[in-house]
């Protein structure tokens, strides 16, 4: 069998970053899938980018596809033979759709007797037959959140297609899409080349194209540019501040990447950094770069994809960008500290939230009191709970600062410093900038307990509004971020500890917006929805987090809404599980629970228990009761498993000594409700019908 290698380029015009990496995405599994459903072998895919191409290869792709072995079972042989032993007209017909000659039918003994069988092998197909369809089922099966048409073609993509290039080996695969026919010439960079470039063979792709001023790989580029920044920067004696999501897309920005050393007026170092670091990178796609010290400096990187030899060219008009961009931030801070933070309290009035949820004013006193009732929880009713209702009563007033309006990113941000700057406590402060953490996966939690306590408020206020407006996530569309949100809030009570019932909270602040009487209502049907939602989102929390999902599922039988509560059952059951208690209990549980099913744990009449073991057991369950509610008012699951296990060998002993489905009725009854009773202990601690062994 001869190997060769294929290769496929997209060119385009130029992509966003986001689609670019949607398209990967999708390639990297496509295309292994489309060789393996055409029985294609190969050894490996490697897919590549830059913004004016989606390009991936394939190594070692065979020269034929596999051949097929196809078995059809016809009709019974006492069918398909007659007596003289020649084939029966069924037997001729299933051989004729088959598209074998009768005498080429196999004989096969079955389970109900002997069949005919006809047995079909398919050779496999030449890889240049399959080839073409397959890569023209790979280019249309590409899906991008937004698509476009262009000149008269029908056909979609992120932006237009502009000319492919498909070869195995030296050879062209010919197939067309949007009017284009593939071929095996590609373009260079834009500026720098003469144009056209010719691949003569997938192993030469990259190679030929570094050539014409385009790196192929944006891996590749990646590593050049962090190579380069970090170049510069030690030639000035600085350090580059490289932010990955920046580096992610500056990537896809350029195909020849090359980096400058700007500067900016040292005046405008009077601004805070989070204002600066952001201008830079978030408008800009700009890196700081900050002094030795770990101070912010004046100095910036920029990557181009324009020639290296204009840099200084380069450099002077991207200064005067952001020159222009930081006067605006000047002006913008200095006009914003003319008034105190709080005094914007009344312009939230006329910012409307939505017209069934009232003003940002309103919603600042609802998280106000959303904080005040999760302070009342915590027992505190200090100078905390003082400085939490302050900072939930500011939260908002950042919004209508120039600051915020022209880059509102940062909101929360720029409202700590406002209140910073207007003589707030510091933890007041420090709590608004923290309101809206962690804003992504893997960001950082609020440290403060005031800040703790904000951000819980603030995505239990979203949680209530969302759903009692009928935005429920589906599928992948979750517009208002509900799910991070719902992950959020989990992350903050476990990290501090809190013992809050989410649904509780998301209750209180749907109350407080019926209460303002815009038109929102909390109906069953939407407390049901965030309840389902809710559970969702904690399964497969607790599972990413690696706990077994019979664990997971035993625990928020009870503490659904009470993360912490489940988070302390499920480490209580891993290491009862690990140390073999969690199997001795549950088989106590299983004997009690099969028996007493459906039994109400009604009194159990001392009178009635005619054997030792029972009076046993009986005298044994209120020590048992008693040590169980003490280690459960305190979150205690270690010690209420522990306490249940003095209950193991006593039931097993009652069930080798004792008949329990006694012919005495009253007997019987009797005991039925011991084990019922011994069964509701064991499901105080965790719905052991749930648990799995394997």
């Amino acid at each position: 069998m001869t190997l060769a290698d294929l290769l496929l380029e997209i060119g385009t015009e130029e992509l966003p970053s986001s689609a670019i990496y949607g398209a990967l995405a999708q390639v990297e599994s496509m295309m292994p899938a489309l060789l393996t459903k055409a029985r294609l072998a190969f050894e490996e895919t490697w897919t590549l980018a830059t913004p004016r191409r989606l390009a991936v290869t394939v190594r070692g792709v065979a020269d034929r596809a596999a051949g097929q072995v196809t078995r059809k079972k016809g009709p019974p042989l006492a069918a398909a033979r007659a007596e003289d032993g020649s084939w029966t007209q069924a037997a001729v017909g299933f051989a004729k759709s088959q598209g074998i000659d009768p005498d080429d039918l196999r004989i096969e003994e079955t389970d109900k007797g002997s069949y005919v069988v006809a047995v079909t092998e398919t050779e496999g197909e030449e890889v240049e037959d399959v080839l073409p369809g397959l890569l023209l089922e790979l280019v249309t099966g590409l899906r991008f959140k937004k698509s476009m048409r262009w000149g008269s073609s029908e056909e979609r993509f992120s932006r237009p297609v502009r000319w492919l290039v498909a070869i195995l080996e030296d050879k062209v695969i010919p197939f067309e899409y949007a009017g284009l026919a593939s071929s095996n010439v590609s373009l260079g960079h834009r500026y720098l080349s003469s144009g056209t470039v010719t691949i003569a063979t997938p192993r030469s792709y990259e190679h030929s194209l570094r050539e014409a001023f385009v790196v192929a790989d944006h891996r590749d580029r990646l590593a050049e540019i962090i190579r380069s920044a970090e170049k510069v920067s030690a030639e000035a004696g600085a350090v580059p501040v490289l932010d990955d999501e920046v580096l992610e897309e500056v990537v896809q920005l350029v195909e020849w990447p090359g980096v400058v050393l700007g500067s900016f007026d040292e005046r405008f170092l009077r601004l805070p950094r989070e204002v600066l670091v952001h201008a830079m990178e978030s408008h800009q796609r700009y890196f700081p770069v900050e002094a030795k010290d770990g101070s912010l400096s004046n100095g910036f990187l920029a990557v181009h994809n324009g020639d290296p030899a204009k840099a200084d060219i380069i450099t002077r008009g991207h200064q005067r960008v952001l020159a222009a961009r930081l006067a605006d931030a000047e002006f913008f801070f200095d006009e914003d500290l003319k008034r105190p933070l709080a005094d914007r309290l009344d312009d939230l009035q006329h910012v409307v939230y939505q017209s069934e949820l009232g003003s940002m004013a309103e919603k600042s006193r609802r998280l106000a009191s959303l904080v005040e009732k999760e302070c009342a929880e915590l027992g505190e009713d200090g100078e905390l709970a003082e400085r939490a209702a302050r900072a939930a009563l500011l939260a908002k007033c950042d919004l209508v600062t120039h600051m915020v309006i022209e880059f509102p990113a940062l909101q929360g941000t720029v409202g700590s410093i406002y209140a910073r700057k207007a003589g707030e406590d510091a933890r007041v402060a420090r709590a608004i900038g923290e309101q809206y953490l962690p804003r992504r996966l893997g960001d950082a939690l609020p440290e403060t307990t005031e800040g703790a306590l904000l951000s819980i408020a603030e995505k239990a206020d979203n949680l209530a509004a969302s759903f009692g407006l009928g935005h429920v996530p589906t599928g992948s569309e979750d517009p208002y971020a509900l799910r991070r949100q719902a992950v959020g809030m989990m992350l903050i009570l476990l990290e501090h500890g809190f013992a809050f019932r989410i649904s509780e909270l998301v209750r209180a602040s749907a109350a407080e917006l019926e209460g303002e009487a815009h038109g929102f209502s909390w109906t069953e049907e939407a407390a049901g929805a965030f309840a389902e939602f809710f559970v969702s989102r904690e399964r497969v929390f607790f599972t990413e987090r690696g706990y077994r999902y019979d664990l997971v599922e035993a625990a928020l039988a009870f503490d659904w809404d009470l993360p912490l509560s489940a988070q302390r059952r499920l480490d209580a059951l891993v290491e009862a599980r690990e140390e073999g208690l969690l199997s001795r209990l549950y088989t106590a549980f299983e004997r009690c629970h099969n028996l007493s099913r459906g039994q109400q744990a009604g009194d159990v009449s001392p009178a009635l228990l005619a054997e030792p073991i029972e009076h046993e057991l009986f005298e044994m369950l209120s020590g048992v009761e008693d040590r169980l509610e003490s280690a459960l008012a305190v979150l205690d699951f270690e010690g209420a498993l522990s306490a249940l296990e003095p209950l193991c060998e006593p039931v097993d002993r009652l069930f080798d000594q004792v008949l329990i489905m006694a012919e005495d009725e009253a007997v019987k009854a009797n005991r039925l409700s011991l084990l019922a009773r011994i069964d509701a202990q064991f499901n105080r601690v965790a719905d052991f019908t749930r648990l799995t062994w394997d």
